[in-house]
């Protein structure tokens, strides 16, 4: 938990991908528009709860032309 604070980029990245971080704490994660990019690489996301991220992150997409 302390190592998502570290000043180091390439330490948060790494502390937000291991799989044993707190449920809890990896949905705030994912719901923060900086580290969501990076959470949602944590392999401890069900496969369900993926789905509807990548969902949601689609229907929220502007079309393309």
């Amino acid at each position: 938990m302390r190592l998502l604070n570290d000043p180091a980029d390439h330490v948060r990245a790494a502390a937000i991908r291991n799989v044993r971080l707190p449920a809890r704490v990896l949905a705030d994660l994912l719901h923060d528009r900086d580290t969501a990019p990076t959470a949602v690489t944590n392999p401890a996301i069900p496969v369900p709860v993926l789905q509807r991220v990548l969902t949601a992150a689609t229907t929220a997409m502007p079309a393309q032309r």
